[in-house]
């Protein structure tokens, strides 16, 4: 439209001009205002008064059976020659699980070969020898029994010659002085006489010559006897010597072998849970082999890890939410639980490393970190109808309670922290 057809007054009440009525609506009484605003400010007032809550940290862990799974380990550097089980096999306390070849080998051969060979053939040289020491010992000792019996026989003989010597010679006593008397009486003459008498000393000096050889087969019968122990005791020293030696031969055997090759045995009765080597692979000392699940009853806890700052709000027996990752809470909901032990000193580097779900060490912040372990009061799982059971190492999080105060103090802990950094040295 050009505008220059119309006058300027008239273009601009077009302008101007209202389309429709105006309507004001009138507002809410002042009353109505302030009385809303008392309302809500007494509402606050009693909320931040008479209102509390607890403070509460989640923490995180896993789930773990008590016993836990055994976890055999290589003790040295090798490679499996030979595996024995298999997962879900029951395993025997003492029962192979692999065999490990951890030998050495240099120009000359296998070390561990060349060792064994050694010291199996000292083990051959030494029970030769003492073979032959135990036969000596039955020749030497059963020759002198047999000479301790010949000179037994003659101490026996010569004691029945000696009784039959000393009565002859009292009977040729008694005759001698039978013809003393006759002699004195005239009936014989002294030549007679003198010839009994030789003959009774004759028969008096073979009486001693019995009773000499007599004592002197007694004594010779106990030198043997002292002979037998004496030469018994010396074949017994010299078998005890030989034998300690083949029993640290025997030692050396054994740990030639061990430096050949390593039986990893089942340390426990249980089911095998998993085997991690196979034929022919190599292994570290350290590396994990296997894993035995006790043949007991397993009862469930959670093993958790809490900060220093939480610690001295938990109690034994406290209960808790529990969430876990593989049952998520929007499907599932929380599970109950208790506190059921708080360790009282830190757990240090060592024993975190042995959890999945153990927090490391943090370069940035220093953090200390207290082991919570958790009874929970559920530890299966329904879903469409199927039970689902727990296992080990189930990542899961936890909920603490931990102090309870009254709202305002929460709202007023800000100037707290302000009124403590203000303050000046307290002195005691």
């Amino acid at each position: 439209m050009n505008s220059s057809l119309y006058r300027q007054s008239a273009i601009t009440h077009r302008t101007n001009v209202w389309k429709g009525k105006a309507l004001l609506v009138r507002g809410l009484p002042v009353w109505v205002h302030l009385l809303i605003t008392a309302i809500f400010l007494i509402s606050l007032t009693l909320l931040l008064t008479f209102g509390s809550y607890t403070h509460r940290v989640t923490v995180s862990g896993e789930l773990a059976s008590v016993p836990r799974p055994v976890t055999v380990a290589s003790p040295d550097q090798g490679f499996v020659i030979n595996k024995f089980v298999s997962p879900g096999d029951n395993a025997k306390k003492g029962q192979p699980l692999y065999e490990i070849d951890i030998s050495r080998t240099t120009r000359s051969g296998v070390v561990s070969v060349q060792h064994r060979q050694s010291t199996q053939e000292q083990l051959r040289i030494v029970d030769d020898i003492i073979g032959r020491l135990r036969e000596n010992r039955r020749i030497t000792l059963a020759t002198l029994e047999q000479e301790k019996a010949s000179y037994a026989a003659a101490f026996e003989h010569s004691t029945k010659i000696l009784k039959q010597a000393a009565s002859g010679l009292k009977e040729m006593k008694q005759n001698m002085e039978s013809y003393r008397r006759y002699q004195q009486a005239g009936l014989i003459n002294r030549d007679q006489l003198s010839q009994q008498t030789s003959l009774f000393y004759q028969q008096q000096n073979d009486h001693l010559t019995l009773s000499g050889q007599r004592e002197q087969n007694a004594l010779q019968v106990l030198a043997l006897e002292g002979d037998i122990r004496t030469r018994a005791a010396d074949f017994d020293n010299e078998i005890f010597r030989m034998e300690m030696q083949r029993s640290v031969l025997a030692r050396q055997n054994t740990e030639d072998d061990a430096s050949g090759t390593l039986l990893i045995t089942s340390p426990v009765n249980g089911r095998v849970d998993t085997v991690s080597l196979t034929l022919g692979q190599s292994t570290r000392s350290g590396d994990t082999l296997a894993q035995i699940i006790p043949d007991v009853k397993p009862h469930w806890e959670l093993v958790m890890w809490i900060p220093d700052s939480a610690l001295p709000f938990i109690k034994t027996d406290a209960p808790v939410n529990i969430r876990y990752s593989a049952f998520p809470s929007e499907k599932f909901g929380l599970f109950p639980g208790r506190i059921a032990e708080v360790s009282v000193t830190p757990a240090g580097m060592q024993e975190r490393s042995h959890w999945a779900s153990a927090p490391g060490a943090d370069t940035g912040i220093p953090q200390t970190w207290y082991r919570l372990t958790i009874t929970p009061d559920v530890t299966h799982f329904v879903w469409q109808g199927q039970r689902l059971k727990a296992g080990n190492g189930l990542r899961a999080d936890c909920t603490l309670f931990l102090e309870k105060r009254r709202l305002w103090q929460w709202v007023l802990s800000p100037l707290y922290e302000m009124r403590d950094s203000t303050r000046g040295a307290i002195n005691g």
